[in-house]
């Protein structure tokens, strides 16, 4: 690197690929073992996502016992965040939450947005606590997904449920504690072929799923024009070459007198 200053054109060559969401939007979601919800770290996340990967295309699905396409994929950024941001538990009915519906629903919404003229890979990302998946985990189709990361958030000791300006209690009027329910996530990844990252107070795989959707290599569509600072060094490099001459001929002179 030298010194730069003034700017150039250049043609870079743009990647795109398609990021679905499936966020988990049920009651537990909003239990505050890691600060300062669940489910405003999941939007957190998915904010940071999308800011690192301008030329890519977003959509996410949200579901609790169910599921429903809440943004279908798209190039307008600012459009997607509106609607996730409206991804929050009292869209549905909380009796329960249903991962596999999600999981289905995406890859049958895959399976169709293909059949249309998509080639873009497609990276599915599923933000969740685990609640509702049993140890034993039910096979799943994921066969329109190009890479599947599921991100656990939660920590295994839990927390009550914030509900109704107090906590969620059971039949016993007892507080209900949610916990992260790690081992269900890992035998979910493992049927579906997924990666696991965990989101907690004692680690922390943000960095690494960042990277990880960053580099996944997509889909060439075309070049585009950027401003970048020209790097100006040869400038300076005459102005020392002439000085250094002129210094010569004064030596030169001298002698010579």
């Amino acid at each position: 690197m030298g010194p730069s200053f003034g700017k150039n054109k250049s043609n870079i060559v743009v990647e795109s690929k398609n990021i679905l969401f499936l966020l988990d939007v049920s009651l537990s979601m909003d239990t505050r073992d890691v600060s300062p919800s669940r489910l405003e770290k999941a939007h957190t996340i998915i904010h940071n996502i999308v800011n690192q990967n301008p030329t890519d295309q977003f959509g996410i699905i949200a579901y609790t016992t169910g599921a429903s396409i809440v943004c279908p994929l798209t190039y307008d950024h600012e459009t997607f965040l509106v609607f996730e941001r409206t991804a929050t538990t009292d869209m549905f009915d909380n009796t329960g939450t249903n991962t596999y519906d999600a999981i289905r629903l995406s890859n049958t919404y895959l399976n169709t947005y293909n059949k249309e003229g998509n080639t873009k890979p497609t990276v599915v990302v599923l933000l969740t606590d685990g609640e509702g998946i049993d140890t034993d985990v039910q096979p799943n189709k994921t066969d329109a997904f190009s890479a599947f990361n599921i991100v656990g958030i939660g920590t295994e000791m839990g927390s009550r449920i914030p509900f109704q300006k107090t906590y969620k209690k059971d039949k016993n009027n007892e507080d209900v504690v949610s916990i992260l329910h790690k081992e269900a996530l890992i035998k979910l990844c493992s049927v579906t072929k997924a990666t696991y990252y965990e989101v907690s107070s004692k680690q922390n795989n943000e960095p690494a799923l960042y990277s990880k959707i960053r580099n996944y290599k997509g889909e060439s569509s075309g070049l585009s024009k950027i401003d970048v600072t020209g790097n100006k060094y040869y400038y300076f490099l005459y102005i020392a070459l002439g000085l250094i001459i002129l210094d010569v001929l004064i030596t030169v002179k001298t002698v010579e007198i």
